[in-house]
């Protein structure tokens, strides 16, 4: 009997304690500008825990960490993840600040002390309600490309500075982008419209 009251208090402070917080939540508002608080980013990375099948947890990555194939996740990574991810896995972009739960920084522990199958099934499946897309079936070479970038994400933490330059040109360009680096190279090359119509003007 004495059990049953115990169980029965618990429950009850649980459920207070629910609606305590979803009255916070809705009080508050759902922006995705908003810093998650330590209870969701708790269920968050709870959630993440399950939605990888526990036999994922026990692969290893059938690929070699060699130049030519962290080279070539890094490549896949500027173009299809750094918008939201940033090159240097920080997270520190337009899209990633403003996402609701934020991108981890992939860089520390919370992502590299996963193993490299919770990293691949997470790539290839993405995660429910986070904003992780799936890209299992959109990769040229199929399973290869995915364990590519989990090389390349267990390099981030030493990625270089002439690394990050050279993942900078391999992000994709609006033609706004596009248009600014002619007009830089015209300029480099003297060919730009002001320059010549000052140079003229002084012959």
């Amino acid at each position: 009997m004495k059990l049953f009251k115990t169980a029965s208090l618990l429950l009850l402070l649980a459920l207070v304690a629910a609606a305590l917080f979803g009255w916070y939540e809705i009080h508050r508002g759902f922006s995705a500008r908003a810093t998650p608080s330590s209870i969701e980013a708790h269920v968050a990375a709870a959630a993440r825990r399950l939605a990888v099948p526990s036999s994922y947890r026990r692969i290893h990555n059938p690929l070699p960490p060699s130049p030519e194939n962290i080279r070539a996740g890094m490549e896949h990574f500027a173009d299809h993840c750094a918008v939201c991810h940033a090159n240097d896995g920080s997270a520190d972009t337009l899209f990633g600040r403003n996402m609701y739960p934020k991108p981890p920084d992939m860089r520390k522990a919370e992502t590299q002390a996963k193993t490299d199958g919770e990293l691949y099934y997470t790539i290839q499946n993405g995660i429910r309600l986070s904003g992780m897309p799936a890209f299992g079936g959109e990769h040229e070479t199929g399973e290869l490309d995915t364990w590519k970038l989990v090389l390349f994400i267990r390099h981030l933490p030493n990625l270089s500075a002439e690394e990050l330059i050279e993942m900078k040109q391999l992000n994709p360009k609006t033609s706004e982008d596009r248009q600014e680096e002619k007009e830089e190279q015209e300029f480099l090359r003297g060919d730009n419209p002001q320059t010549k119509a000052k140079e003229s003007h002084h012959h």
